[in-house]
């Protein structure tokens, strides 16, 4: 059994998320907390194999209890419960430490292979509702990343999985030096700045699935 710890304001979405949870049968909720605060103290005091944080709460929000908790436990995955309000919010909650990111309206099926996935040990691990769906040859149905070129677009996915710069290099095969000129070349295409734009849009258009990471 995956302990997972649920920390969110609105007693009835926990209630709904434990619900999901349980009819899946992989997980056990051992606590729920409704601010930053009591998730912390939470963290401590039962140990989850995984915790599941919104961003926006009374008190202290999501971000400033995951910096929190990683102080005290560095391990435990993290999952960050969210509507995608903007970059800003996902590479703070990146930087703090955060795992992955798991939409409020994603499907109950989708929610938990992400929160399994997390618990498992993947990272920047994915779920939102109604992501368009790619093409038979595996690019996106969209026309924003049209603009891409093959080599650009596997940049791209690779910007999702949480891997560093060096890694995604050795993995494509490239120096870093071409690789960071394919960022700059994407980023300026798609009129981004940087990675946590990348994944957020990589995800909005379909380009990766669920797990990424």
């Amino acid at each position: 059994m995956i302990k997972v710890l649920l920390v969110d304001d609105n007693a009835l979405f926990r209630d709904g998320i434990v619900q999901i949870l349980h009819a899946d049968g992989r997980f056990e909720v051992v606590g729920q907390a409704s601010d930053g605060a009591e998730g912390v103290a939470a963290a401590g005091r039962v140990r989850p194999d995984l915790i599941l944080m919104d961003l926006r709460m009374p008190g202290m929000g999501g971000v400033e209890a995951i910096r929190a908790i990683r102080a005290q436990a560095p391990q435990v995955p993290i999952g960050v419960l969210t509507m995608f309000e903007s970059a800003d919010s996902v590479e703070s909650a990146l930087q703090a430490g955060a795992s992955g990111y798991v939409a409020k309206d994603a499907t109950p099926a989708d929610f938990c292979e992400a929160a399994s996935s997390l618990a498992q040990g993947a990272r920047h691990v994915i779920a939102i509702p109604n992501a368009p769906a790619a093409q038979a040859d595996g690019r996106p149905a969209s026309g924003l990343l049209a603009r891409l070129t093959d080599r650009e677009l596997e940049v791209l996915r690779a910007l999702t999985t949480g891997a560093s710069t060096a890694e995604i290099a050795r993995t494509l095969g490239i120096t870093t030096k071409t690789l960071r000129n394919h960022i700059s070349a994407t980023y300026h295409k798609l009129g981004i700045y940087d990675r946590a734009q990348a994944v957020i849009l990589a995800v909005r258009e379909g380009l990766v699935d669920i797990q990424s990471g």
